[in-house]
């Protein structure tokens, strides 16, 4: 016999039981250290940036430096 047949009746139903229900509140109350959350240590800013006055792919590149920039002050003070 195969496994295949084994685990099914004649029907081709399996055996095995139906899964639970999820319950939220179940799982949070098993589970306190996954539903906490992370604080947010970023900085609000104004995600934009200057208008450099350039063609498109110009001002993608500002962006982009700016972007690098604004990153590295951010993790070298949060390393601080």
């Amino acid at each position: 016999m195969s496994d295949i047949y084994v685990m099914q009746n004649a029907n081709g139903k399996t055996n095995s039981p139906t899964p639970a229900e999820f319950d939220p509140i179940r799982w949070a109350l098993l589970n306190p250290w996954l539903s906490e959350g992370q604080p947010d240590d970023r900085t609000p800013m104004n995600g934009s940036v200057k208008d450099s006055g350039g063609t498109p792919s110009v001002q993608r590149s500002f962006a982009r430096s700016s972007h690098q920039a604004m990153f590295k002050k951010w993790s070298q003070a949060r390393r601080d």
